[in-house]
């Protein structure tokens, strides 16, 4: 069983003990290439639109999107996983589908040699309500050229480095559709960090070598995923979450990283009477969670997947420990075509799932299984279509909430 703190007792003490050796050590006989290092960075949502250093960066995208969802889809429906793109069901709590778009904005730069800005906004559905997602400061600590170590110590609003679920969270860069994975559930998922936090990458071979992350941050208060986005900011109380994940690189003709997560901290303290006994949140409470996660490409094949496991630990309840658990797999298969109007095509498929238990005792299961294609124009403009089944086992009745949805997305 976990144990509160363990995973990043671990996760610290082999980071020091893997820059210690680095730097020691080094690799006098081998040459270092820069744009291996690059090859290791953890991905992050807009990692695409802000690794290039430059003095300044703006960048962005457009979507559109078409949803034929079914009248139980939405987020009225706590049991559906969170929508994409909000705004597509009304607050009636029937699904009206049709036509939303979004867009996100990228701005930044390194006006200072080795001090680099980030500001990330997104608008979704309601163009007059923006939402930050990240809005850091980047400290280039240790950034040598031909050195085998990196070191960025970063500061401010930034995505929870947990996993590798939070890359798929916006339009332009998810792979299939307009509604997350269920297994993001059994987390305090999707939620933008605030805190400080310091990442790297180390070479440790000629074709392998890892990257870190370790943040410290104020956390949220839930694990609903309404509650952790749009217009909640953070967990302003006195709480703190502490999370860190290492990932391991294999990269020369297959490209492989083998990651491992673990997060510990405070959701609440004390009993609230706005929630109702049966919810925990009512209740104070604090969490753990760990789990692996595996990315593989090679030649058009693809692969993404990830087990999440958690447990919320309630003072005063019914039930002291509430233990969630989910699992997501993403297959892939890229197609270069002679056509000169769709040169590249995708098809992928989705199977996740998620165990979560509830406070009278009883366990909801919930599955999900799609497919979709993805249609590249070039590298800028993408065309997506999918279909998305849900169940939700021993449900009764049955939600009609499966999504057919299609997209086309422009960057810049």
């Amino acid at each position: 069983m976990f144990r509160k703190g363990t995973a990043i007792t671990v996760f610290v003490l082999t980071m020091v003990l893997i820059q210690f050796s680095m730097l020691q050590v080094g690799f006098a006989q081998e040459e270092t290439s820069e744009a291996f290092l690059d090859s290791l960075k953890r991905s992050t949502p807009s990692g695409q639109y802000i690794d290039p250093a430059s003095f300044f960066r703006f960048h962005g995208y457009v979507s559109l999107s078409l949803a034929n969802p079914q009248d139980d889809l939405g987020t009225e429906n706590g049991r559906t996983p969170q929508i994409l793109i909000s705004g597509l069901s009304s607050r009636t709590g029937h699904n009206e589908g049709g036509f939303k778009n979004d867009a996100a904005l990228f701005i930044g730069g390194e006006p200072i040699d080795g001090i680099g800005t980030v500001v990330e906004i997104h608008f979704v559905g309601d163009a007059s309500n923006p939402v930050i997602t990240e809005a850091k400061i980047v400290w280039h600590a240790i950034e040598k050229e031909g050195k085998p170590v990196r070191l960025r110590v970063i500061g401010g609003r930034f995505w929870w480095p947990f996993g590798i679920h939070n890359d798929e969270w916006f339009s332009a860069v998810n792979r299939f559709h307009l509604i997350s994975p269920a297994a993001a559930e059994v987390l305090p998922a999707h939620f933008n960090e605030v805190g400080i936090m310091a990442e790297g990458e180390v070479r440790a071979g000629r074709y392998t070598g890892l990257n870190y992350v370790l943040s410290v941050g104020n956390g949220v208060s839930s694990f609903n995923l309404p509650d952790n986005v749009r217009s909640t900011q953070f967990d302003s109380n006195g709480n703190r979450t502490v999370t860190g994940r290492l990932g391991f690189v294999f990269n020369k003709e297959v490209n492989l990283e083998i990651g491992f997560s673990g997060s510990t901290g405070d959701l609440r303290t004390g009993e609230s009477n706005t929630f109702e006994v049966g919810d925990p949140r009512r209740y104070g409470a604090d969490f753990s969670a760990y789990g692996p996660d595996a990315v593989l490409t090679y030649r058009g094949f693809g692969w993404r997947s990830y087990y999440y496991r958690s447990h919320e630990n309630l003072a005063n309840a019914a039930v002291s420990t509430l233990a969630r658990d989910g699992l997501t797999v993403e297959p892939s298969y890229t197609f270069k075509t002679n056509n000169s109007v769709i040169p590249k095509l995708t098809v992928l498929g989705r199977y996740s799932f998620a165990n979560e238990e509830f406070l009278n005792g009883t366990t909801y299961r919930s599955l999900q299984y799609g497919f979709g294609i993805n249609a590249s124009i070039n590298d800028q403009f993408t065309f997506k279509a999918g279909y998305l089944m849900q169940d939700e086992e021993r449900q009764q009745p049955k939600y009609d909430n499966n999504l057919l949805s299609f997209s086309l997305t422009a960057e810049f």
